[in-house]
């Protein structure tokens, strides 16, 4: 995720209404549990043909040979070629499905209008990935962070004796994918509970949303207080707990600011999200081609919105602001 921190510091890493849905307890509970991000990953990134580091983030699986990230996590590499290794088990032996990506033969695809200086806006890339044919690459974890490859045959055998992660593959390798929500016209008081999924070296933990999230149209993302969201986490899909994707992991903006009222500097911290709005669904039909309309959207109004509550942005607002102009003093 990227950190956007003032005083700054910066690090990385078709659709139709319906009437309101009636829910019932079982509908609102039933995205709750880690295996309910079964379309959710760990990936790494590693430059082609010269040394460097890698490096990690995550992403959604929205196609059946599509990926939605954030486009911070891959700009660079989009540029000067990279290889990605997606990591579909939370398990201690799992398999990579390896992609790589050049800019004379691009398999990742960055929003044309993303700005590194902008704060979240447009932050979105696609990653082109079929699982159901990329190469696979097996392994091992050795105590928590070690991994030693193996074999293909080693692995079915693992599968054949752990008939949990047999069912988490198959699951991961389905067509089985989350419903999108498509913000247009106007600012909105989200009104769904919202959870991201953390995946740190195969460990998966949910992150719950307690607080009041808000899509800003003008700002083109939505923001909440952050609830748990970090650097690693940038480009996992935000989650309604009635199992709809609702945007993308973008940045975390920490901003202190002097209250008169209290006479001293206080810190708020944010967690900015990207939805799929107007702009990100143009593009992602760009790219996308015929894949784009088997994409199953629901509009965000009027199933998804607090009815008649904007709220009062002026604080996000401000803090972009002074961002953008930090970033322009650069």
């Amino acid at each position: 995720m990227k950190n956007l921190i003032f005083c700054l510091i910066v690090a990385c890493g078709a659709v139709a209404h319906a009437d309101v849905n009636i829910m019932t307890v079982t509908d609102e509970d039933r995205h709750t549990k880690k295996e309910d991000f079964y379309h959710t990953f760990e990936y790494h990134i590693s430059p082609l043909g010269r040394g460097g580091s890698g490096s990690k983030c995550q992403a959604t699986r929205i196609g059946r040979r599509w990926f939605a990230t954030a486009a911070h996590c891959v700009e660079r590499c989009a540029a000067g070629g990279c290889r990605i290794q997606m990591d579909l088990l939370d398990e201690p032996v799992s398999v990579l499905a390896q992609v790589d990506s050049t800019p004379k033969r691009p398999t990742i695809f960055v929003h044309p209008e993303y700005n590194e200086n902008v704060t979240a806006r447009d932050d979105f890339a696609l990653i082109r990935l079929d699982l159901n044919k990329a190469p696979l690459v097996y392994y091992k974890r050795v105590n928590r962070t070690g991994l030693v490859g193996i074999s293909a045959q080693q692995f079915q055998t693992y599968l054949r004796t752990h008939r949990t992660a047999a069912a988490k593959l198959r699951r991961v390798m389905s067509g089985d994918l989350p419903p999108i929500v498509a913000f247009d016209d106007d600012t909105y008081l989200i009104d769904r509970k919202l959870s991201v999924i953390s995946i740190f070296d195969g460990v998966r933990d949910i992150k719950q949303n307690p607080y009041k999230a808000y899509y800003v149209k003008d700002l083109g993302f939505a923001y909440t207080k952050n609830f748990g969201i970090r650097k690693g986490m940038s480009g996992s899909g935000v989650m309604t707990n009635t199992g709809e994707l609702i945007g993308v992991v973008s940045a975390d903006l920490v901003w202190q600011r002097y209250s008169p009222v209290q006479g001293k500097t206080e810190e708020k911290d944010f967690f900015l999200f990207l939805a799929f709005n107007k702009s990100v669904r143009a593009f992602m039909e760009s790219v996308m081609g015929s894949d784009y309309y088997k994409l199953d959207f629901k509009d965000a109004y009027p199933q998804f919105i607090k009815h008649g509550v904007r709220g009062n942005h002026s604080l996000i607002r401000q803090g972009v602001r002074d961002v953008r102009n930090k970033n322009k003093k650069k």
